[in-house]
This record gives C-alpha cells, structure tokens and sequence, in this order.
C-alpha cells in the first residue's frame, strides 16, 4: 500500500513520462487523476514532489531555447520551477515502475 506522497511521486512521474511537459499540466494532470481517489494534492504538494524528484535525478529540468529551438536542460529551483519543461530520465523510469510495482 503506498501513501499519499508515493501516490503524487508516481503520478507526478507518469505526468513527464511521454513527453516534455510544463508545471501547469504537471498540476492538471496530477489533480485530474487524484480526483475521486483521494484528497486531491495542493499546487505546494505536486511542486515538492516535483522538485524532489528533480533532486533525486528521477526528473530533469528543460528550458526552450528559440535560438536553437530545442529544449536544453536547465537547473530548476522554486523560483523557475513553474517557467520550465520537465522529462523523466532513464532512472525515473525505473523509478516509476518500483512504485507501480509496489501497489
């Protein structure tokens, strides 16, 4: 059985896992899917499960460079998180399966 912060980790992971996204459908799509479940998390709780997951390498930082018009990655923090694009690394991936796993 996981708990709540394994759950928003899990889908927080699933939110980056197909494609560069940006903070605000990381938001939707977590409360989207928590809906109905359980008590949908706060944007403060999906942010420090993001961030954590950034630290933890499970989640990389992008930012879209016009110049080159590809996304290069990037250092996040609290204060760019919700200016950035997020992807889950090779590590996430797995990462996402362990908690998959466990349920």
């Amino acid at each position: 059985m996981t708990n709540k912060n394994d759950e928003i980790e899990r889908l927080v992971l699933q939110a980056v896992a197909n494609d560069y996204e940006e903070f605000d459908m990381i938001v939707h799509d977590v409360t989207k899917l928590m809906h109905g479940v359980c008590e949908a998390p706060n944007v403060i709780q999906i942010e420090n499960a993001l961030m954590k997951s950034i630290v933890d390498r499970n989640v990389d930082a992008y930012q879209y460079s016009e110049t080159i018009h590809q996304y290069v990655a990037t250092q996040a923090d609290v204060q760019n998180l919700r200016t950035l694009w997020f992807y889950i690394t090779d590590q996430g991936k797995r990462r996402l399966r362990d908690i998959e796993d466990e349920n």
